[in-house]
């Protein structure tokens, strides 16, 4: 059985057995017959569920929103987006690369127009070694210019402090605060502490909380991670006793989005579906300004950043801060450390 199409969408489209496969793009999904069998219309809808799910919805916006900015490019210049010429792709790759978009940026586009290629069952642009070829020419170039990719700043545990200690009062406060201190603990991507369940959270013999991880950027299919948030040592920075009063406060129960958004007044409304990626921004950079925290280099991954800097600062071993922020690799996690730079540099032990 053939698939074409990004999965996307619902499969909605046969092939007649025999017959060529229609030409497809970014959500017009198709599905060729068996051969030899027949496949009836349940089955196409089974088949789309499962196409569907293969990628995360923000996998799936991404790779639309980058063939889509391809396309739209192509057509201008005469070029046939599906299926594309290499020369064509690498020729895009160059423009991008001449209005000073960023290496990691053209990368992802490439792999945007890779994905559409192979699901509509063409061979992908992003295998041409020409292409390859261009791609790693424009990191060089971007070396060399000393365009480097901008970096998330870390944060000490005492920044992070100040983060939380000077949060309003009320409902959205107490949200901000959990939200700030979870991310903090447990160093999590900002769509893993949005995407938390109320019934992810659930009480440890150790006067913690096992909270579960239920998929992640390393874990596309979802095998999920128990990790251990411990309670902390000073009661307004407690991790557990700050998600424990967030649920209270909210009244949220036993099972939905942990994370929602909260209304003004004084009786303000809880939304019931989760908080948004962005938002965990603004709650951030609100809490910076109101702390005198400078603003730049500030993201919801310095959360995570700084996970990793004050564990290593505090000794804890790389197999636990690895096993914690679920790492695929030691060295991307030992890039995220800057507090070790100086602790005993090489060049303070040379005389001179």
């Amino acid at each position: 059985m053939e698939f074409y199409g990004d999965g996307g969408d619902p499969v909605d489209e046969l092939v007649a057995v025999g017959a060529a496969p229609t030409q497809a793009g970014p959500g017009t999904p198709v599905i060729g017959a068996a051969e030899g069998g027949l496949v009836l219309p349940g089955d196409v809808e089974a088949v789309g569920r499962y196409l569907t799910a293969a990628k995360t919805e923000s996998t799936r916006k991404a790779y639309d929103a980058d063939f889509r900015a391809w396309s739209a490019w192509a057509q201008q210049r005469g070029f046939a987006p599906l299926p594309a010429a290499d020369a064509a792709v690498a020729t895009y790759l160059a423009a991008l690369g001449d209005a000073g978009a960023s290496p990691r940026t053209i990368a992802r586009r490439l792999s945007g127009i890779g994905h559409a290629h192979r699901e509509a069952g063409y061979p992908s642009p992003s295998e041409h070694p020409g292409t390859r070829e261009v791609l790693r020419g424009v990191r060089r170039t971007a070396a060399r210019d000393g365009r480097r990719p901008k970096k998330a700043r870390a944060l000490d545990t005492q920044t992070i402090r100040a983060l939380v200690e000077d949060l309003p009062a009320g409902v959205a406060g107490l949200r901000d605060r959990a939200l700030i201190l979870t991310s903090f603990a447990l160093g999590l991507r900002a769509s893993e502490v949005c995407g938390l369940d109320v019934s992810d959270l659930s009480p440890s013999g150790h006067g913690g909380l096992d909270v579960t991880i239920r998929w992640s950027k390393t874990d596309q299919e979802g095998a999920g991670e128990v990790l251990a948030l411990a309670p902390g040592v000073r009661a307004r920075t407690c991790p557990v006793r700050a998600l424990r009063a967030w649920v209270d406060a909210a009244d949220l129960g036993g099972s939905g989005p942990l994370f929602r958004s909260v209304g003004r007044g004084a009786r303000p409304r809880i939304g019931r579906t989760r908080m948004a990626r962005s938002s965990v921004r603004l709650v951030l950079r609100r809490a910076a300004e109101r702390a005198g925290v400078p603003l730049e280099g500030l993201s919801p991954h310095s959360l995570r950043r700084s996970f990793a800097t004050e564990g290593y600062r505090a000794g804890v071993s790389e197999r636990e801060l690895a096993r914690t922020g679920r790492w695929a690799s030691m060295t991307t996690m030992r890039g995220y450390d800057s507090s070790s730079r100086w602790a005993d540099p090489a060049s303070a032990r040379l005389g001179l």
